[in-house]
């Protein structure tokens, strides 16, 4: 005899609650599930009812629809939708999160009441972000076969068919629009805004506890191989009052990772290093930690790939190194404490400029007005909403 567990007695038992509500309550009851637990299959219907009232309420307003691949802990989905998504909240665009799941992947199967709805919400745009797949480019077509504008965002290089059915394709670097091969003309590049305030930065009056020179790598655990030339290079006995610090996830890593705390730990340490892979996933990365270290005035030894080359100057604001021998010399060049200063400073006035909220935020509004032909006015869209 099989015993069910008290997650399966809950889940039956919501399935058949559901069923016997009319659809008004079974889409709030579903909205209700996917705020409180992020459940990856459901929609928050809670969020799209929202909009939908500010749709009656003000119609000439864009109305942007966000599809996500995960939540605030994935990078992806955060630099890439959740923080446009509040710029345009910012200045009075009717933006909607429609799925943000905990549980990430891009094995989403939306549901046929779900699409429906969003099809009949009139959208002007539907943005998925790494969400993809036959029944994701299904659900695009059907979007654009009422009128809705739809755009891919990635912020990896993978294989997909969704270049071919959306009306733009965005990458977050130059490198990424590779997956837009043969639909070059659909492709626009936004990189990762900053997220850090502008007045949190490195405290260079401060010296290192006990002379040691804390050296660190943040990134996924399935990227800590990557270290591999780094770790080499600190076993020259020059380096000697280096330490490697990571900031990841599992039990190899200093600390655990976390978006609250990473940037407090980052200040503590003294050199950022960016090491890359020959392959092509790793060449068309973007530069977002890149420009998370210059943020917060912290110095920079990086592999060359194109986006790091594209966003800082070699010798001036950051070393690049190709070697186990040219990290070394790198990192030995750094133990100056103020060569350290003035490499985390320089150019980091235009890398704020440049990546700041407000200024990629302006470059997400402008793609989606251009798309629409929406005619949006400045007046209009100056306007302050609080982000629901």
């Amino acid at each position: 005899m099989t015993v069910m567990s008290l997650g399966d007695v809950v889940g039956r038992l919501y399935r058949a609650v559901r069923l016997t509500l009319p659809r008004p309550l079974r889409f709030a009851l579903d909205g209700t599930r996917a705020r409180l637990f992020g459940t990856a299959y459901l929609m928050r219907h809670f969020d799209l009812t929202v909009g939908l009232v500010r749709r009656r309420l003000q119609p000439r307003r864009l109305f942007v629809g966000w599809v996500l691949h995960g939540d605030e802990d994935d990078g992806g989905s955060r630099l890439h939708a959740l923080l446009p998504h509040r710029y345009l909240r910012r200045r009075g665009i009717n933006s909607v999160i429609l799925r943000r799941p905990r549980q990430h992947g891009s094995g989403y199967r939306p549901r046929p009441e779900d699409i429906e709805r969003v099809l009949r919400a009139g959208f002007d745009v539907v943005a998925f972000q790494e969400v993809h797949g036959p029944d994701i480019e299904a659900w695009v077509r059907a979007l654009r076969g009422v009128g809705t504008r739809t755009v891919y965002v990635t912020g990896d290089l993978h294989g997909t068919g969704m270049a071919a059915v959306v009306d733009r394709v965005v990458a977050s670097s130059a490198g990424l629009t590779g997956i837009a091969e043969g639909y070059m003309e659909k492709t626009r590049v936004i990189e990762a805004s900053i997220e850090t305030p502008p007045s949190l930065v490195k405290d260079y009056s401060r010296r290192p506890a006990g002379g040691e020179i804390r050296v660190v790598w943040v990134g996924y655990p399935e990227n800590v191989h990557l270290l591999g030339p780094v770790r080499e290079a600190l076993e020259d006995p020059r380096l000697t009052r280096f330490r490697l610090i990571t900031i990841s996830r599992g039990p190899e890593a200093t600390y655990q990772w976390d978006r609250r705390r990473v940037s407090r730990q980052l200040l503590d340490c003294d050199i950022g290093v960016l090491p890359s892979a020959a392959t092509d996933w790793y060449q068309a990365k973007p530069n977002t930690r890149m420009t998370m270290f210059k943020a917060l005035g912290i110095p920079v030894v990086a592999s060359p790939i194109q986006s790091y080359a594209d966003t800082l100057t070699h010798g001036r604001s950051c070393y690049f190194a190709r070697t186990v021998t040219d990290w070394a010399e790198c990192l030995l060049a750094l133990a100056d404490p103020e060569r350290r200063r003035d490499m985390g400073l320089a150019d980091r006035v235009r890398i704020l400029a440049a990546y700041g909220f407000d200024t990629i935020g302006e470059r997400w509004l402008s793609l989606f007005e251009d798309l629409c032909g929406q005619g949006v006015s400045r007046e209009r869209s100056h306007g302050s909403v609080r982000d629901h």
